[in-house]
């Protein structure tokens, strides 16, 4: 395989994602900027709902792609050495491996992944029960007891966090 080929795909798989969350941010900071510049909270032009998707999708391909050609230009201009370079290498897989470790590390801590919070069980045990709501106790408390509420907001139900066995 050609250096210039090579270097596309390693240049091409941490682009991927890095244009993946640059084209977010850009995307936020659009729709905020027309937010608070712009419309603010009155109706939106329906153009966009459609703009502001095509930009996120726009923004996300043309970085893709000059992190490809640009690891095209680099790897053509190596090509007059015959031995691929380690490092090159493991920096790549280190630039790949690391936006996803980032993500998996923050959906872990808002409570996406992994065990879920004493929030989250007392809400689903008190819906589940029929409940309209649900409260806890100041964090710093040191009481870990979930409270049911009912449609008036009166307190139903006031029970241990560790009594909950999550339902999955």
């Amino acid at each position: 395989m050609k250096k210039r080929h090579l270097y596309s795909i390693l240049f091409g798989g941490p682009g991927f994602f890095f244009s993946l969350i640059i084209s977010f941010l850009i995307f936020g900071a659009t729709a905020g900027f027309l937010w608070i510049f712009v419309f603010g909270d009155n109706p939106w032009p329906v153009s966009t709902g459609t703009l502001l998707p095509l930009l996120l999708i726009l923004s996300f391909l043309l970085m893709w792609i000059a992190s490809i050609v640009l690891g095209f230009v680099t790897g053509k201009k190596l090509e007059a050495d015959p031995v691929l370079n380690k490092k090159h290498l493991l920096f790549s897989v280190g630039l790949t491996v690391a936006p996803i470790l980032l993500i998996m590390l923050h959906q872990l801590s808002v409570g996406n992944i992994g065990p879920k919070t004493d929030g989250m069980l007392c809400s689903d045990f008190c819906l589940e029960k029929g409940y309209s709501a649900s409260g806890l106790p100041p964090k710093n408390s040191g009481d870990r007891t979930c409270s049911c509420y009912d449609d008036s907001g009166n307190e139903v139900l006031k029970i241990s966090v560790e009594s909950i066995v999550p339902s999955e």
